[in-house]
């Protein structure tokens, strides 16, 4: 139990290292089903972290009013390692997307706004589920 408290508090302090360079991409611990809520301004960005994610893949579907307002960067940690899995927008305002890799590991999700999408949208709200 205590090795997995290590292990949990090195990746939370990597991730707050990791992000500190980006506009307030808060981490937040999420799970399989769960339906998070969040509204981000123009500089803001929030980070989502699935511990124990699948090989298989991970679908991540996120629900907003404003296409191509939002994107996903997707990074996955093993072994204390962190990879960048890349970024894809979301375009349309029921997006399903997902990320996996070949070892067992954290999916890191961070919502980040489009470059150029916040003179139209100051700020835009959204849904995201992890299945």
């Amino acid at each position: 139990m205590k090795k997995r408290s290590t292990k949990l508090f090195v990746l939370v302090l990597a991730m707050s290292l990791m992000f500190s360079m980006t506009a307030a991409a808060n981490p937040a611990i999420v799970g399989y089903g769960g339906l998070y809520y969040n509204t981000l301004a123009a500089t803001q960005s929030y980070a989502y972290i699935l511990p124990n994610a699948k090989t298989t893949g991970t679908s991540v579907t996120v629900t907003t009013a404003v296409p191509n307002a939002l994107q996903l960067h997707y990074y996955w940690s093993y072994n204390n390692t962190t990879l960048d899995l890349g970024t894809t927008i979301v375009n349309s305002t029921y997006y399903n997307s997902g990320s996996a890799y070949y070892n067992p590991g954290t999916l890191i999700t961070v919502v980040e706004r489009v470059p150029g999408s916040t003179t139209a949208y100051p700020s835009v709200s959204y849904s995201i589920t992890f299945k």
